[in-house]
């Protein structure tokens, strides 16, 4: 057996039965031997989209996902999605190769310090013997750390004698942690004595699968419940559920944490979206719980911290409070919250903008929440168009919505919806997208056409770079050195092999239901947008 066969070996002991990459000099011999022994090889248009889509399917599936490319610029293609799924904390491992060893190969470069650059961890196979032993430690790092790792397999070695290698070993997740006594005694006042709290998921709470632990310490505090982004819709339906926190909150939302006089977030950063500059937080005590202390007081720092799992804190909280048999103080507020909830009515937040031959993106998220189908997961790329999307369109639950906005990079929503797509290929996977980000990668809907994957790709199109547009407004500069002159994308969709349609009316969203009932590849839907309406406004 030669290393290559190793490597192949190796991982799909390690139970990788799906791969993403592009073949180079430095993969594409563990590659082939990869697919001829039954491993499924997603071959990408670029390398970039490889690790986007590892990223998304990990974040689908709760497991590692593997990207591989090859030395130089395959490597270097990957580093936007790479710091993406560093930023986003995803499960990653990338797999390359030094060139062969000459100092004068022109497409060398210092992979580790490649990987430091980005955030990700790195490792390297020194010897052909220590194969099956580095790549079981990669595989955990992975895990333990809770980011990407870079494995380096030099190519020299592709064609050694493998020898005697050591076993698949299983990567071993770490228990949830439980909070500190002193910790929990120290915040446990501020919780016990709040009138008016609310209780804040974040991600972190998504990744624990906290939901229930943190509704029923809500029940006990008689609080209403919220998230961040990136926990939308982890409450969908309950009658307490504020939606998002910060800048994308509704008004109901917005005028409860304001009133409120303590916030407790589970697995939340606090970032300058879900507090709104910070805004929403003063003058009120923040107990902020996570299970990594380094993450305490990075954006504000708060009254008090609990280091641990989310859903084991809730708990420890809430068996506290019952043996203390705590009562809230004011019942009455919740109860109020919740009446309001009841007669909220989204369409009335706004001033709807849809004209003769472009609608309102507002109003077309609502018809679209509506007509596809409730089951659905939904990955979004970012732009100013998310503001719209995101508090609008629901998803079944938090781990059915991914953004690739971790970064803020422009243009990786359509590779995440594909990672997203093949991680649940019995779904419907919606991709959610700018002009702008969806012509940066156009070409890898070549990928998902040739998957035949179904997947619906929404394109939210006002031919600009629709931030900037806004942004050049309130600096008082002309806003059309924004405007972008696109060819129709529908035309180019179905030239790849994709369904296509055009929206210049609100009604023609309708014909989505019939659509979407029994999709067998991709679909792009071109949204017309008016670059002058600001949604923000």
């Amino acid at each position: 057996m030669k290393i290559f066969e190793a490597c192949a070996d190796s991982l799909l002991g390690h139970g990788v039965d799906v791969m993403f990459g592009l073949m180079g000099d430095a993969n594409m011999l563990y590659v082939a031997n990869y697919r001829e022994r039954g491993g499924q090889f997603v071959a990408v248009v670029h390398e970039s989209s490889a690790v986007a889509m590892a990223d998304s399917w990990s974040r689908s599936t709760g497991r590692v996902g593997v990207a591989t490319v090859t030395h130089g610029p395959g490597l270097s293609n990957t580093m936007t999605s790479l710091m993406e799924a560093v930023r986003s904390r995803s499960q990653v491992l990338l797999l390359t190769g030094d060139t062969p060893a000459e100092p004068t190969h022109f497409q060398r470069m210092d992979i580790s310090s490649f990987a430091q650059a980005a955030g990700a961890g790195y490792d390297k196979v020194h010897r052909r013997e220590t194969l099956g032993r580095d790549l079981n430690r990669a595989f955990q790092r992975v895990v333990a750390e809770r980011r990407p790792v870079v494995l380096n397999i030099p190519v020299d070695l592709m064609l050694e004698d493998a020898g005697a290698q050591a076993p698949v070993s299983p990567a071993v997740h770490s228990s949830p942690s439980v909070p500190a006594i002193d910790d929990l005694d120290a915040a446990l006042g501020l919780v016990a004595s709040a009138k008016r709290p609310i209780v804040l998921a974040g991600y972190g709470a998504v990744l624990s699968r906290a939901d229930e632990a943190l509704l029923a310490l809500a029940g006990t505090l008689a609080a209403p419940v919220a998230t961040s982004v990136l926990a939308k819709d982890m409450f969908r339906g309950h009658p307490s559920n504020l939606g998002i926190c910060g800048s994308l909150s509704h008004s109901v939302a917005a005028a409860a944490i304001a009133e409120s006089d303590l916030i407790i977030a589970f697995g939340a950063s606090l970032n300058v979206y879900t507090t709104f500059h910070g805004e929403l937080l003063a003058d009120k005590h923040v107990v902020q719980v996570d299970i990594d202390p380094g993450r305490f007081g990075w954006y504000l720092p708060a009254s008090g911290y609990i280091a641990g799992d989310a859903a084991v804190v809730a708990d420890s909280i809430r068996e506290a409070l019952d043996a203390i048999d705590h009562t809230p103080s004011h019942p009455g507020w919740l109860q109020s919250v919740q009446q309001t909830l009841v007669d909220y009515r989204p369409e009335a937040e706004y001033k709807d903008h849809t004209a003769v031959d472009t609608v309102d993106v507002r109003t077309a998220c609502l018809r679209l929440d509506d007509v596809l189908p409730s089951d659905r997961t939904m990955v979004s790329d970012i732009g100013r168009f998310t503001n719209a999307v995101w508090p609008r369109i629901e998803v079944p639950d938090a781990r059915r919505f991914t953004t690739m906005g971790g970064f803020g990079a422009l243009g990786l929503g359509l590779a995440g919806a594909i990672g997203a797509a093949i991680a649940r290929p019995d779904e419907l996977t919606i991709a959610v997208v700018g002009d702008g980000g969806f012509m940066m990668h156009l070409a890898e809907l070549t990928t998902a056409v040739r998957l035949q994957l179904p997947l619906l790709v929404l394109v939210f199109n006002d031919n600009a770079y629709g931030a900037e547009h806004t942004k050049l407004q309130r600096y008082g500069a002309d806003p059309d050195h924004s405007l972008n002159m696109w060819p129709e994308f529908g035309p180019i969709a179905e030239a790849i092999g994709a369904g296509s349609m055009s929206v210049r009316k609100i009604e023609e969203l309708d014909e989505l239901r019939h659509i979407t009932h029994d999709l067998r590849g991709p679909y792009v839907v071109d949204i017309k947008l008016d670059p002058e309406v600001d949604i923000l406004a």
